[in-house]
């Protein structure tokens, strides 16, 4: 007893040490935090002057949420990297299985929104993954129940029956069944709630020697857990909540406990912690134990647990430590300077709507002056024989337009703290593509989101990961029956009991609006290029069909199409792998058609050329025989004409020629064959 007692005494002495104690500097800061996003007074508004609160830590806070978690709408965010090649299928059943017991069956989309809003605005957001026992009791009435098939009844598994009343006669049996059911439960933690160690120097909690979590449940919801009834029931009523940072969250922030109806409904505090502890031979041991609140000394349950339950994350990383750096610690200073800003305009505004008054006590109704209202008449006494002898104004100068353009500042140096989510919801953003083309809209879209993806993978690397590795191992010892799911229409029973431990996962982290338009862009692109490239006779040597299929399943999941599988038909399917044959045997066929035709084409074409050419030949021949006979005849023309022409002067001139010249062989002979 005395052990126990000491041991409850040192629980308690760490609880005072851990960061998010009780008035702390964390808690504090959560507070203040807390504060900010809510926009309330910060204890230096004035009578008199505005006192309005800038929205900068709420409004960044929202934007950056709506644009991270878009990043995770699909359930299935992470999968186990797989050992080898032999291993790539239950890798993937592994992911398929521990996705839809984080997510699908948890609301895993709430709780995950919940905790990367904690860790937006309070540092670390937090994941409790566990399984709890649920037990169900019915009563039940059967006729002709032997005692066998009572027996076999109480023998089943989760099953504890209590026989109520039975006839031997009629074997008629009433029985009270108790079924218990185990539970996968994924749930959000209120930071307020968590306390760890603060020089602990690593975002992951798997090896920190102390973490705790409070909880403050009706004695009822302590029994169900297991707690022995009788150190319940010892337990000190919970009255009064004295965790600030806890009831910063509440509008009224109202300490007090509501009564309960009975002793069962009262509240009681008390926490669950995961301690590392000497087993015996000088070796750690984790082990869960669970202790009453503040000023108690009762432990409720000391026993061996291998895994710390919680996982955390946070958008900006503190090197070294598991607190984390949140958009109100980057965005405290700016809302304070926006206030102020705000603050002046409005002041402003107000004095120049109404100006400041000097007045002739007496002379004037002061009620009149006090009234507000801009265009109100002032009263006036008849015995003042001019008015501005008893009432005069003084002029405040109009110095908005410089605050307006100190805030826009502001909004930049907002912007360089906290991401430009809010920047990119507004309309200029949304309708600037007409000034600066798509391009440049694109390239100022990617710069403007990279703080946004920045916080968005610092949430995937801590909080999500450190889940999926959490699930794992949870599934892995408390499930060792089988599960059924049902995967891409097939129903499969995996065991989890029988896998093997993993370390190393990948979080699919999904896409921003900007990132996913720009991501199809670049599909469709790939596809129009595929598409072509096929064309220009490129298909088998650049593109082949199992590249356009991924192609095209990809641009669907970027579309964030469910399924895109459904759409198109895999190459490596037994449908599809038949129908390419037969696309290839009737190609071989319509290629030997072709082959024959361009084979007879070509005789055709070769006779068509010889025959040209003999044309041609006759043709040049025809035309050489021609010209020479033409030649023979224009030559023989010549000689016939001068031969005619010298007969014809021969007989002109008697035989004698003209002139002095004598007479030659030939005249003499002529002249010789005349005689003759």
């Amino acid at each position: 007893m005395s052990d126990l007692r000491e041991l409850g005494t040192k629980i308690r002495q760490l609880l005072h040490e851990c960061a998010g104690w009780d008035a702390d500097q964390i808690s504090q800061d959560r507070i203040e935090a807390i504060g900010y996003y809510f926009q309330r007074e910060r204890g230096d508004e004035a009578a008199g002057r505005s006192n309005v609160i800038s929205n900068d830590v709420s409004s960044m806070v929202e934007a950056n949420l709506a644009q991270m978690l878009e990043s995770f709408s699909s359930w299935h965010l992470a999968d186990f990297d797989a050992r080898g090649p032999a291993d790539d299928d239950q890798a993937e059943l592994e992911s398929f299985t521990v996705s839809k017991f984080l997510w699908a069956d948890n609301n895993g989309y709430n709780e995950l929104g919940t905790a990367i809003k904690d860790a937006l605005l309070l540092r670390n957001g937090w994941l409790k993954i566990w399984v709890e026992e649920e037990e169900g009791t019915q009563t039940l009435e059967l006729e002709n129940a032997t005692p066998e098939a009572i027996s076999e009844l109480r023998n089943m598994p989760g099953m504890r029956v209590k026989l109520l009343e039975y006839e031997s006669g009629s074997h008629y049996a009433k029985l009270r069944v108790t079924k218990t059911a185990l539970r996968f439960r994924c749930e959000s933690i209120d930071p307020a709630n968590m306390l760890y160690l603060p020089q602990w120097n690593r975002s992951e909690t798997q090896e920190t020697p102390f973490i705790a979590e409070r909880h403050i449940e009706t004695r009822s919801k302590l029994i169900e857990r297991g707690f022995p009834k009788s150190k319940v029931n010892r337990l000190k009523r919970f009255d009064w909540d004295t965790k600030l940072d806890s009831l910063a969250r509440d509008v009224k922030q109202i300490p007090q406990v509501p009564v309960a109806v009975d002793s069962s409904q009262e509240l009681v505090e008390w926490f669950e912690c995961y301690v590392l502890m000497d087993s015996g031979d000088g070796t750690s041991e984790r082990r869960r134990i669970s202790v009453a609140g503040v000023n108690q000394d009762s432990i409720l349950e000391d026993v061996p647990h291998s895994l710390v339950p919680y996982s955390t994350g946070t958008p900006f990383i503190a090197p070294h430590r598991l607190t984390g750096i949140s958009l109100f610690d980057k965005l405290k200073q700016q809302q304070d300077k926006n206030t102020s800003l705000e603050r002046a305009l409005l002041d402003n505004v107000n004095s120049v709507i109404k100006s400041r008054t000097a007045y002739l006590d007496g002379k004037v109704n002061t009620e009149d002056l006090a009234d507000g209202r801009p265009n109100g008449n002032i009263r006036v006494r008849a015995s003042v024989g001019n008015v501005q002898n008893a009432i005069t104004t003084f002029t405040q100068p109009d110095i908005s337009g410089g605050i307006l353009a100190n805030l826009e500042y502001q909004k930049q140096n907002r912007t360089e703290l906290g991401g430009a989510s809010l920047e990119l919801a507004t309309g200029n953003m949304q309708m600037s593509g007409g000034r600066i083309g798509s391009e440049g809209v694109d390239r100022a879209f990617s710069v403007m989101e990279q703080l946004a993806s920045h916080m968005t993978k610092n949430i995937a690397s801590t909080l999500i990961r450190g889940a999926y590795l959490i699930g794992h191992a949870t599934l892995r010892q408390f499930f060792d029956q089988p599960v059924n799911l049902r995967v891409e229409g097939r129903w499969l029973s995996p065991v989890p009991a029988t896998w093997e431990p993993r370390t190393s996962v990948t979080v699919k982290i999904g896409m921003s609006p900007g990132e996913r338009a720009r991501k199809v862009a670049n599909l469709r692109g790939v596809v129009d290029s595929q598409i072509a490239l096929a064309r220009e006779g490129m298909d088998e040597v650049l593109v082949n069909i199992d590249g356009f299929y991924k192609a095209l399943t990809d641009l669907g999941r970027a579309a964030e199409l469910p399924n895109p599988e459904q759409y198109f038909l895999d190459p490596a399917s037994e449908a599809s792998q038949k129908a390419l044959k037969d696309k290839q045997a009737a190609a071989a066929q319509e290629s030997a058609a072709s082959r024959a035709l361009m084979s007879q084409a070509v005789g055709l074409e070769q006779m068509r050329a010889a025959l040209d050419k003999y044309k041609a030949d006759q043709e040049t021949s025809f035309k050489v025989w021609s010209e020479t006979l033409r030649a023979e005849i224009e030559e023989a023309k010549i000689a016939g004409k001068a031969t005619a022409d010298l007969i014809a002067q021969t007989r002109f001139n008697g035989g004698k020629s003209n002139g002095s010249t004598k007479p030659t062989e030939s005249d003499n002979a002529s002249a010789n064959g005349g005689a003759d």
